[in-house]
């Protein structure tokens, strides 16, 4: 027979969930490694389900990286995977006004100093976006590329 339970000192339910909530062994690395979890999660559901002729055929569910959320949670938990040829997505859930997918494709640029955002609403944006990064292997030229220290772009480092 199962035991049980009993209530608190006071009886009260919330008093028990305090109690519980005290006993707790949530640690900060437990609520980072869920957080991981979740945005990895939602990376491959992403792009499985609004991807699902691109990037649902080329990027593996194990692909993605998760990250926690910014110390302050200004930033929520995203994950980014790797493409290949020193591109990567981002992939992160805005919190404001509803919650919304934001899928970026971050690609190296051609003068080698950093990488261009691309923000992609959809697999049409993703095609086109693609055609042009064709000829050049990949890496983007972005406005005002001159190279070197000039490059518009947002640095590696």
């Amino acid at each position: 027979m199962t035991e049980a339970l009993h209530p608190s000192a006071t009886g009260s339910p919330l008093a028990r969930l305090f109690d519980i909530a005290t006993t707790a062994h949530l640690t900060p690395r437990h609520i980072q490694d869920e957080e991981r979890e979740l945005a990895e999660t939602a990376a491959a559901d992403h792009i499985y389900t609004a991807y699902p002729e691109t990037l649902g055929q080329a990027v593996d569910q194990d692909a993605w990286t998760g990250f926690p959320a910014g110390q302050d949670n200004n930033f929520q938990p995203s994950a980014v995977a790797h493409l290949d040829g020193g591109l990567w997505l981002h992939h992160s859930i805005s919190a404001g006004g509803g919650y919304r997918d934001g899928l970026t494709l971050l690609a190296p640029c051609t003068c080698g100093h950093g990488y261009v955002a691309f923000v992609l609403e959809d697999e049409n944006d993703l095609l086109e976006l693609l055609e042009k990064l064709r000829p050049t292997g990949g890496h983007a030229v972005h406005r005002g590329d001159t190279g070197g220290p000039y490059c518009a772009s947002t640095p590696t480092r």
